[in-house]
């Protein structure tokens, strides 16, 4: 298992896969895209699989992009769970939120690994 940690935008990973990623990245709310960026990245990476949890409400964006933009061979979400989000930022405005998340599984295409 390795972690890696970087600004998504900036990882450097040339030709080298990884058989499953594992992510919970940023809901996209404050930063618009924040979550396709790391969606992108991961289909990218891995060979077998990709599991994110992605807002409930951006379901259909997800499906859309991951299959048509991202070049998933497919994308199905294994559950609706609901988390309870803490007032953790200064940003955050409230106590807490309960939010509705999916749990995706996306299968990358494999065309021998890009460089990103």
């Amino acid at each position: 298992m390795n972690f890696v940690q970087c600004d998504i935008k900036n990882l450097v990973w040339r030709g080298q896969t990884v058989d499953t990623i594992v992510m919970n990245p940023p809901f996209g709310t404050r930063k618009k895209g924040a979550d396709m960026d790391f969606l992108f990245v991961a289909l990218n990476v891995a060979s077998q699989a990709v599991y994110s949890l992605h807002k409930t409400s951006t379901r259909e964006h997800i499906k859309r992009a991951a299959l048509r933009d991202f070049n998933a061979s497919s994308a199905e979400v294994l559950c609706e769970l609901r988390f309870d989000v803490p007032q953790l930022y200064k940003f955050h405005k409230k106590k807490e939120v309960d939010v509705a998340v999916d749990l995706w599984r996306f299968v990358p295409k494999r065309d021998g690994g890009k460089d990103i």
